[in-house]
């Protein structure tokens, strides 16, 4: 369980990085991944309650590691948005680290 919670609170880490890198005004080519993974962040936290609600549940832990895996996905296909701003390394780096978390995770 303390796993569960670790990555949430990278989840939202990230969340709350990618908001206000996004918010630049001045993004020359209108990328904003923040907007382009909000339906990941939905599904995600969804998921995350589903199984905080019911931990036992593996049905419900896989329902969450899928959706946590999608959201990293949807993060690596935005990884050019985060160059653009100049958060790269720091995108990579959150992405990296939040997998290697994930991968640990037994349901």
């Amino acid at each position: 369980m303390k796993l569960f919670f670790k990555l949430l609170v990278c989840l939202f880490f990230g969340i709350v990085v990618f908001s206000i890198v996004c918010k630049k005004d001045d993004d020359p080519v209108g990328c904003n991944y923040a907007t382009n993974v909000q339906d990941e962040v939905n599904a995600l936290s969804t998921a995350a309650t589903e199984y905080g609600n019911d931990p036992t549940n593996t049905a419900k832990c896989q329902a969450w590691k899928d959706a946590y895996q999608n959201y990293l996905n949807a993060l690596e296909d935005n990884v050019e948005c985060a160059t653009v701003n100049g958060q790269e390394a720091e995108l990579q780096s959150a992405i990296n680290q939040a997998q290697a978390a994930l991968d640990g995770i037994q349901c």
